[in-house]
């Protein structure tokens, strides 16, 4: 089912080689526990991301239901992550502006699944785990066993061939952490789990099979494959297709994300708004295109920052298989929104400040209604806002498709 020959790791800082893995050979079982222990920095974190596509190998191969990964591209890696793959994180990585229930249904949405499946699905997954009345709290209402709770339930609900936990009970008390193995335990029964842990303890009293890793190499396989059970083992997978994400399901999530941050999307979008009043009061033309352009600039610096204030975001969608693409149209969609905003609130403000300019015009002139705003202009001059907010935004969007997920992922 899961097969490594021969994998290496090499990290290059500065003038120097690090050797995280050297050559790993191992092949999984289709449903084991396995524990992977060892002490911080012997690799075994960076074989997890491995196996799981998160990370790539310098050399070897990595082969999958009888296919090599030598020649994968980012799009059979994607696929593997959302369809075969479900990871649980010491640290949960769930989405904190997303309900429990938005966070399960995420991976879903990648794969296709219809609003209504997804939903059932999603709570089926979380009864599974206990939490059957919560799916309508965010992360920060949870405790943290009830979060990774979470965490596994959003790791089963594309039900996938293989789970890769990275110390899971990391952040838990010991009653937690046996619930959490227990759970853990059960899920192993019909499909492969590959624990990282530092519990010896834990290893001991769960797992069907321990590998330690030391320095980058295997020392001991408790319970190693061999040759005489691939014969026995099914091979019946089930067929990925192509992962993407809706433009529906970025606008949710960005729209979700900038209401967390009302008070700036609204002087964002207010700052947008200014070159569209100039635009509508026929006031000098060219501070208009300035005032247009400072703006946009403006959106962009705004834009870098929520990339950066959502790189662990951005890692948690690269691990359910969300693509470089998926990524870009988040961002795209944040841009679109604070656009959209920005028209509609310059409109509204220009129709407020037109009573008042009427009113002295009359005044002096005796000339009533001079200030006016045509529909058609007004309409455009929006579309104008959208498209200068999402150009303004397209560098930041693709700065973001382009973070590492495993470098993400450790963001705090």
């Amino acid at each position: 089912m899961l097969r490594l020959e021969n994998i290496t790791k090499d990290y290059i800082t500065g003038d120097s080689k690090v050797e995280a893995l050297k050559g790993i050979t191992l092949q999984f079982r289709k449903s084991e526990f396995v524990s992977i222990l060892g002490q911080s920095g012997c690799g075994k974190t960076t074989l997890l991301n491995i196996i799981g596509g998160l990370d790539r190998y310098t050399s070897g191969d990595l082969v999958i239901n009888g296919r090599s990964t030598k020649e994968f591209k980012d799009k059979d890696w994607d696929s593997y992550r959302n369809h075969s793959v479900g990871f649980v994180f010491q640290t949960y990585n769930l989405i904190p502006h997303q309900t429990i229930l938005s966070n399960v249904e995420l991976a879903l949405t990648l794969s296709g699944v219809s609003k209504a499946e997804r939903k059932k699905r999603a709570i089926k997954a979380l009864e599974e785990v206990g939490l059957g009345e919560q799916i309508n709290k965010k992360p920060n209402q949870l405790s943290g066993g009830q979060m990774q709770r979470v965490a596994i339930a959003r790791a089963l609900v594309n039900d996938p061939e293989i789970i890769l936990a990275d110390e899971p009970t990391g952040a838990l008390d010991t009653k937690t952490s046996v619930q959490i193995m227990e759970i853990l335990k059960k899920i192993s029964k019909d499909r492969l789990i590959i624990m990282v842990t530092h519990n010896p303890e834990l290893a001991e009293k769960y797992s069907s099979r321990i590998i330690k890793i030391l320095d980058g190499k295997i020392t001991d396989d408790s319970n190693p494959y061999n040759k005489e059970e691939e014969e026995k083992e099914d091979r019946t997978t089930k067929a990925n297709s192509k992962v993407s994400m809706s433009f529906l399901t970025a606008l949710s999530l960005s729209l979700n994300n900038l209401m967390t941050k009302k008070g700036r999307t609204i002087l964002t979008s207010f700052a947008g708004s200014i070159g569209i009043i100039d635009a509508i009061s026929y006031v000098l033309i060219a501070f208009v295109a300035i005032s247009l352009v400072v703006s946009s600039i403006m959106i962009g610096i705004i834009t870098y920052i929520s990339v950066l204030e959502r790189t662990k975001e951005i890692g948690i969608l690269r691990s359910i298989g969300a693509s470089k693409k998926d990524i870009s149209r988040v961002f795209n969609a944040e841009t679109f929104i604070v656009g959209l905003g920005a028209g509609i609130l310059g409109i509204v403000v220009t129709l407020i400040l037109n009573i008042p300019i009427n009113m002295i015009i009359k005044a002096v002139t005796d000339i009533g209604g001079l200030a006016s705003l045509p529909v058609a202009g007004g309409v455009i001059l929006v579309i104008i806002s959208m498209l200068l907010t999402v150009i303004a935004g397209l560098i930041p969007a693709k700065m973001a498709s382009k973070k590492d997920p495993v470098e993400a992922l450790r963001t705090e």
